[in-house]
């Protein structure tokens, strides 16, 4: 009766030992965690490049009187940008600041009683500091963006001899745009924005430098910008306390 048992028994393990060990080789050690959520809370740093184009024209402070038609301004721009947001469901809000060196300029020739003297004005410098909200989805932001602006334009007046005059002024506004941002990962994205940007009427030559120049020449220009960027999300906050922080995984 024992060795019938002990047969019995054998064969039972002989039997139920190929479905064990499948059983085990199939066991999973452990579970992959899921991919976290993407999320835009956070500051970040990035560049971008894109083009510039716009108009200026030149008139006289004094007498109100057009001394050039519209004329416009084309160019190019790269720049440096920095910002902070948070995010609270799928609304986005942030600040954002931009410098960028700007190659855009245009000329004409002035009417009378200027005639033979060309005006020329050149962008060199922008920057902007804006509010943007926004709306995610996935890993999409959609945004609308509006704020200041500061730009250097220097004006330059050639004489029919050759004789060239220059100056350089900052010029306040504003500006309003929109763009669409896309995360590559949870630290990098990239983005296309628009911008448009409406700067002062600033006076220029005041006084003449030359009896031949006429003072008060005012510039009025207003810019439109195309610009791509990549930005990289810091590990802490540009704004420590105004926004909390998205916590590292």
């Amino acid at each position: 009766m024992t060795k019938v048992l002990c047969g019995s028994m054998a064969a039972l393990v002989l039997m139920l030992a190929p479905a064990v060990a499948a059983d085990l080789s199939v066991a999973p050690i452990y579970k992959a965690l899921p991919a976290p959520p993407m999320n835009w809370t956070g500051s970040y740093i990035g560049i971008s490049g894109g083009g510039v184009w716009g108009n200026a024209k030149v008139h006289n402070g004094t007498t109100g009187a057009d001394e050039t038609p519209w004329f416009s301004l084309n160019g190019g721009l790269i720049g440096i940008t920095a910002g902070a947001q948070f995010q609270t469901g799928n609304w986005v809000l942030g600040v954002e600041g931009d410098t960028s060196a700007v190659s855009a300029s245009g000329s004409s020739n002035q009417f009378a009683p200027n005639v033979g003297f060309n005006s020329e004005v050149k962008e060199r410098w922008l920057s902007t500091y804006r509010g943007r909200i926004g709306v995610a989805q996935d890993n999409w932001l959609f945004y609308a963006t509006a704020g200041g602006a500061l730009a250097s334009l220097q004006h330059n007046i050639t004489s029919p001899a050759g004789v060239q005059f220059s100056e350089t002024q900052w010029h306040w506004g504003w500006t309003v745009g929109a763009g669409v941002e896309v995360k590559l990962s949870q630290d990098w994205s990239a983005k296309v924005e628009y911008l448009y940007l409406g700067l002062q009427d600033k006076s220029y030559f005041n006084p003449s430098p030359n009896v031949a120049v006429q003072s008060d020449q005012r510039v009025r220009p207003d810019d439109h910008t195309v610009r791509v960027g990549v930005n990289y999300k810091l590990p802490w906050m540009l704004l420590d306390g105004f926004f909390k922080p998205e916590p590292r995984r």
